[in-house]
């Protein structure tokens, strides 16, 4: 058991409107398992718990009360000043017999006072956990927040150290199993030429063999969990933060909120469920909560995809400039043009003959799909685009290893990310093969030539399978008026969540919001170092002080090294005269915990 025990005041549970307040004593029924030797597989590995379901056993052990809190030493990699714990919650706030959910946080303790309060934090997803995310990036967060928040990270419903888990495939391990080799693992394969009816059939037995999988998992969903999964929508996580706020600051307390990427739909519908309760609330890499909510994903793709052609040119543009010595696709004074000619022509190779890679660390053959889809995962992370550009150079030379070893992995344990997806969007009746396929085809000849590689790197898909409908689903409105406003963060060329997204977020809640821009490519504010947007962001946290409107903040790194003469950049790096200590210190940690390839997904 963990020390630092905090039991509620009940009179301090929160209610949001419409919800009555929670008063009963709950308690979580604790295991008691029936063997010494099984009791003994528990101490060595708590997730071997969910491996042997269900046994016999008797239950007992220490009630423990909704609003229940405990923190104590964090396992595994953190930063000093950490600590981690969890709280418990109703798993049903409407509800109190259905039961109590153990939300597990991570917090990165102020290192000034006074303190100001703390901050909620969720890096994305849908799945990322925020737990490990505050142990392991509590410094580089304050870089930007203030050193006198606490910086709490959760894990989500479903998701991380929180209990119940996602657990449709039983052990760990068993969900990248199931998918290996598959075409979620291989990705879409798209013929050279898209006018070919063979291109269609192709793509429609592709798709199909997807629908299957996707049928097949959610059938195992069913099977394992039942009822679990009603509770693991975007609504719930909202309700979770407002309750966690007043248990661990007080009733009286504003919520504080940090959402990157799926966080800014999180913080969407946090603000607007609880309007007058909003402190200081920041969202960066925006998705709209309303398309969101509203639309199937399927017919959301297209919106996804308009700035990836925008962040493609500016990495053939970089290598171009950056010539040889600094992007390995370029040959001495290769055009942009030139460099996307030979890229494609590979692509297309790969179709027709897919690339034997017997050397890495899982060996495997190397398809068009795989190539393209790690590509496309690189513009989400200029920092990466030499380290890509290298890759993609040896792969063509017939040597896919490194391309094969640095393909991003999977960052989700099982099916937490389409729990939360699936929760959120309406039912529909199941799209034709045909229908799905032939609306592909015209994005890939409108918009992006990378529109497969979404449906892989960001799974979202066949949620018309999906076997519960949630307790509760928001729906808005998403135009609410503010206690405080909030700050949107959106780079100019962000291939996942472009910038028009953005500004309609923004115009929505008028004078509720304020948009600040970073100029520059890929995901989220994180994806290069600006010390302007954290110039921007601490003034925010600290009194609410609003950028002007239109600002715009410059990025101070480049993707590829800078060559130009008189120019200095360390490679990658930021030229640090004039910065103050705190200005450098934030610098030092953005290139430490900035986004890159071990978070593809939104």
């Amino acid at each position: 058991m963990l020390p630092r025990k905090h039991t509620p005041d009940h009179s301090m549970l929160p209610h949001a409107e419409g919800t009555p307040l929670l008063h009963r004593k709950s308690e979580i029924r604790l295991w008691r398992f029936c063997s010494t030797a099984l009791t003994a597989i528990l101490l060595t590995s708590l997730l071997l718990v969910v491996v042997f379901p269900p046994f016999s056993c008797e239950h007992s052990g220490p009630s423990v009360e909704v609003g229940q809190v405990e923190w104590g030493p964090c396992e595994g990699p953190h930063e000093p000043g950490t600590d981690c714990g969890y709280i418990i919650v109703p798993t049903d706030y409407r509800d109190p017999s259905v039961g109590q959910t153990k939300i597990a946080l991570g917090r990165y303790k102020a290192t000034t006072s006074p303190r100001r309060g703390l901050v909620l934090y969720n890096p994305g997803g849908p799945g990322g956990g925020g737990k490990i995310m505050a142990a392991l990036k509590g410094p580089y967060l304050q870089s930007i927040i203030g050193k006198d928040y606490d910086i709490v990270g959760f894990d989500p419903r479903g998701v991380g150290d929180t209990e119940p888990r996602v657990n449709c495939f039983g052990a760990p391990g068993n969900y990248d199993l199931f998918k290996r080799n598959t075409i979620w693992d291989k990705g879409y394969d798209v013929a050279p030429n898209l006018t070919d009816p063979r291109t269609r059939d192709h793509l429609l037995h592709q798709y199909k063999e997807a629908r299957s999988l996707s049928e097949t998992q959610f059938a195992l969903c069913a099977k394992s969990m039942g009822d679990e999964l009603r509770y693991m929508g975007t609504t719930t996580a909202a309700r979770d933060i407002d309750f966690i706020t007043t248990i661990l600051e007080g009733k009286d307390a504003l919520i504080n909120f940090y959402g990157v990427s799926y966080g800014s739909v999180l913080g969407q519908y946090l603000v607007n469920m609880f309007p007058n309760r909003i402190g200081r609330v920041m969202i960066d890499g925006i998705v709209d909560a309303a398309s969101w909510s509203g639309l199937p994903i399927h017919l959301n793709q297209g919106p996804f995809l308009a700035s990836v052609g925008l962040a493609y040119q500016m990495f053939l543009e970089g290598c171009s400039k950056a010539g040889s010595d600094g992007c390995a696709l370029a040959s001495e004074g290769a055009t942009p043009k030139q460099i996307e000619a030979r890229i494609t022509q590979f692509f297309d190779d790969l179709y027709a003959a897919p690339l034997a890679v017997p050397h890495a660390r899982m060996p495997r053959a190397l398809t068009s799909g795989a190539a393209r889809t790690f590509l496309y995962a690189a513009l989400h992370a200029p920092r990466e685009w030499a380290p890509a550009a290298l890759a993609l150079s040896q792969a063509m030379h017939a040597d896919g290893t490194l391309l094969v070893d640095s393909i991003p992995p999977d960052f989700t344990v099982d099916l937490e990310r389409l729990a939360v997806i699936c929760s959120d969007q309406p039912r529909i009746d199941i799209p034709s093969a045909e229908e799905f396929v032939d609306s592909s085809l015209d994005l890939l000849k409108n918009v992006s030539g990378f529109a497969m590689s979404m449906l892989t790197t960001e799974p979202t898909q066949g949620c018309e399978y999906w076997p519960v409908e949630p307790k509760e689903r928001f729906v808005g409105p998403w135009n609410s008026t503010l206690r405080n406003p909030i700050l949107i963060v959106s780079n100019t060329a962000d291939p996942v969540t472009p910038l028009w997204v953005a500004r309609g977020v923004q115009q929505r809640l008028n004078h509720s919001s304020r948009l600040l821009l970073q100029d520059g490519p890929g995901h989220t504010s994180e994806a290069l170092t600006s010390v302007c947007f954290a110039r921007a962001s601490l003034a925010y946290f600290r009194d609410g002080t609003l950028p002007p409107e239109g600002a715009v903040c410059p990025v101070d790194e480049s993707p590829f090294p800078d060559l130009k003469p008189g120019v200095h950049y360390a490679q990658y790096g930021v030229d640090a005269a004039g910065l103050s200590e705190e200005e450098k210190e934030h610098v030092a940690r953005a290139r430490k915990n900035g986004y890159g390839f071990r978070r593809a997904g939104i």
